[in-house]
């Protein structure tokens, strides 16, 4: 891409004239800086770095010094190194024909769990600058983000999925299900029926741009991983499990958890254990705690089948098998 047209798209100015005419690629890291790139500079010090490793032009805000101008490189002044970075990065997502997805957390996980590398797509990390990279100096035609304000701000018009293929629960606890999708069916598989319309999702994505998948390696995903226990808070087998808790970083997912049992209509008592600064309107009489120790009292000591918690971490509330006390050592 020549100087020019560079100074035009981030609508820059050109404060040197300098012999380079045009650039090969573009960073935002020094340390990634080859000979004949464009490079966006946070500060001096990254400028002097990408100098030595051959950048070509440089792009810095107003208040960075560059006393110690050379000639032989083409300095192109912004109000908002960000700004100018967002300009140049949605026109490479035009010129290149990318496509921007915006997941919801399970999905990405899902997607995870059933497909294998491949070069088709790539999940994009939530750092601006990480994402930056990851689009301006890859192959891949499909990008993948949980984050929509990312999502937002690389393509106002990203793409969303949608569960377009046949597919239907046959049946199920809130635990296991059995299902089937599309001519198969699949039994007793470790997977909530609440994520059921987010897997056809994913395979509606799968399908569309032909990446294998393998759904037999569907399991829990990281949003809702089940742990039996005693009333001591020890992680017991399942088999002599007195209740059941759930940890959530997203309160849609508990709604959903906490609905599906109440639709049941089954003997199960359930639960919400959540900081007192969450409003959880959706929910009949959440159980409010102010630090792990008071989370921690509520669980042994509340009547339940199912617990959801919620912005509280496993590794922080429950005795894992190998912390317990053992009758003989």
């Amino acid at each position: 891409m020549t100087i020019e047209n560079i100074v035009n798209l981030i609508d820059a100015t050109l404060v040197n004239k300098p012999k380079v005419q045009r650039v090969e690629s573009c960073t935002i890291y020094p340390s990634k800086v080859e000979m004949g790139d464009l490079f966006f500079a946070l500060n001096s010090d990254d400028i002097q770095k990408a100098v030595e490793n051959g950048a070509y032009a440089i792009v810095y805000e107003g208040n960075i010094d560059i006393s110690n101008l050379d000639n032989q490189i083409a300095y192109l002044k912004v109000d908002s190194i960000k700004q100018a970075a967002l300009k140049f990065l949605r026109y490479i997502a035009i010129q290149k024909n990318v496509k921007i997805y915006l997941f919801e957390p399970v999905e990405l996980s899902i997607l995870k769990q059933i497909t294998s590398k491949n070069t088709i797509f790539t999940i994009l990390s939530d750092n601006f600058q990480k994402s930056f990279e990851t689009i301006v100096n890859s192959d891949y035609e499909i990008f993948i983000t949980k984050n929509k304000e990312l999502a937002k701000t690389i393509d106002s018009n990203y793409l969303t999925i949608e569960p377009n293929i046949d597919g239907y629960l046959i049946e199920d606890t809130l635990l296991i299900s059995t299902f089937k999708i599309e001519k198969y069916y699949y039994q007793n598989k470790e997977f909530s029926p609440i994520f059921f319309d987010n897997l056809k999702s994913v395979i509606s994505f799968c399908n569309t741009h032909s990446i294998v998948y393998n759904i037999n390696n569907l399991k829990y995903p990281k949003e809702f991983k089940p742990y039996y226990i005693n009333n001591r808070l020890n992680i017991v087998p399942k088999s002599i499990s007195e209740k059941i808790v759930i940890f959530f970083d997203n309160l849609e997912y508990i709604y959903r958890a906490y609905n599906y049992l109440k639709e049941q209509k089954s003997w199960t008592k359930s639960i919400v254990v959540t900081p007192y600064n969450i409003k959880t309107d959706l929910i009949d009489n959440p159980l409010w705690f102010k630090d792990i120790n008071e989370a921690k009292e509520i669980l042994k000591k509340s009547f339940y089948n199912y617990a959801f918690c919620y912005q509280l971490e496993a590794k922080d509330v429950l005795n894992s098998e190998e912390n317990q006390p053992r009758l003989f050592n």
